[in-house]
């Protein structure tokens, strides 16, 4: 009879920790494209983990824990970070992450963000001046005091640095609960534009999410068959990347987003030979060279004329792709305060960045006007 006994509490004990969360994990959602993150579905909870989450990090990760509202947080997540879903009040520390957002149908969950000026979707503008968002700063000037104002359910932060982690720290400490989006670093457009999943998951939105991404990735891919087949890599024009800024040019990586957006696009990139997927800086002979090769010129950061360009450098003049080739600037869809919408909705639409590209690369193959590029005269 004793054996009954024990062997009876020592099934119930197993059972109970079977009902644990790591003893019930469904499957693990693998990813397409994207590198920075992972969902695994459980019986009552998600989990989301996010790696290397900026510049240089290394096997550093953080987990969160997403418990649906009103369900009770498991003995066994104690300590842990919790997200309780769907997600109703959120503050978000870049415009790229108002993108998925947006896609989502979700803009009115949105009471704060960083940087109001820089902000190209118009209802969150019109809410912004309303007053049912606020602008809670960046950086060393993060107001902690407005953010616990607005009551956020989640505040969504990137990182530059690891200096991110110690507004982690201060919020946490505030009993708001925090999560890290590093969409930025992905060095693919589709790997950061399935950051909408990750996105989707906070506002228990995983279908709707899946949907999307599908809807772009398919977009995409068709887009770059299409020009893939009618093009010879080694007559793509020369591309050409960026301007000056404070007595330095920076430009892409040769395995960065932009780059592997212009190879998609079938460009042949000045700055591929680089491997990095990190900008670096050129010096103005260098681009010189580059320039007198280029055929096309993109992404001149607010330039919108030739005559600012001259007004910046009056050598830009020696550059053939500036008197003989063709430049265009992303700069087509600005809001009134200089938002740039193709860092805020071209995150989760690179079918039509690539789309404006090929536009731009190849006359002739795309007949739809040009969404987030405009033409520099």
């Amino acid at each position: 009879m004793q054996r009954i006994i024990v062997f009876y509490l020592t099934f119930l004990i197993l059972f109970g920790c079977n009902r644990n969360y790591n003893h019930e994990k469904e499957k693990i959602k693998s990813n397409k494209h994207a590198n920075g993150f992972r969902i695994e579905k459980f019986e009552n909870l998600t989990k989301l983990s996010v790696f290397n989450p900026w510049e240089k990090a290394n096997n550093i990760s953080f987990d969160y824990y997403l418990i649906p509202e009103n369900t009770d947080i498991p003995d066994s997540l104690a300590g842990k970070k919790i997200i309780k879903t769907p997600v109703k009040r959120i503050i978000c520390m870049s415009t790229s992450h108002l993108g998925f957002i947006d896609a989502l149908g979700e803009n009115k969950s949105v009471v704060g963000v960083s940087g109001a000026s820089y902000i190209s979707n118009a209802e969150i503008i019109q809410n912004y001046k309303a007053g049912h968002v606020v602008d809670v700063g960046y950086g060393q000037n993060l107001n902690y005091e407005i953010i616990i104002t607005q009551r956020p359910d989640l505040v969504m932060l990137y990182g530059v640095d690891s200096d991110v982690t110690a507004a982690v720290t201060k919020l946490e400490e505030l009993g708001i609960p925090v999560v890290i989006n590093a969409e930025y670093l992905e060095t693919t457009p589709l790997g950061k534009a399935e950051w909408i999943k990750f996105v989707g998951a906070i506002y228990s939105k995983e279908a709707e999410a899946e949907k999307f991404f599908s809807e772009i990735e398919k977009s995409y891919n068709s887009l770059k068959e299409l020009v893939n087949k009618n093009k010879v890599k080694p007559n793509n024009p020369k591309v050409l990347v960026g301007s000056p800024y404070r007595d330095s040019w920076w430009i892409p990586g040769g395995n960065s987003y932009l780059a592997n957006l212009i190879n998609d696009a079938c460009g042949y990139y000045l700055g591929k030979d680089n491997l990095s997927h990190e900008s670096y800086v050129i010096s103005f002979e260098n681009a010189l060279t580059w320039g007198n090769e280029a055929d096309i010129w993109i992404n001149l950061g607010l330039i919108s004329s030739k005559y600012e360009i001259l007004a910046t450098d009056q050598r830009f003049v020696n550059f053939g792709v500036f008197k003989n080739g063709r430049i265009f600037n992303n700069t087509n869809r600005m809001s009134e305060n200089g938002g740039n919408d193709f860092w805020e909705s071209g995150t989760v639409f690179p079918n039509l960045i690539l789309r404006d590209l090929i536009s731009i690369f190849h006359e002739g193959t795309i007949k739809e006007e040009m969404v987030y590029y405009r033409e520099v005269k």
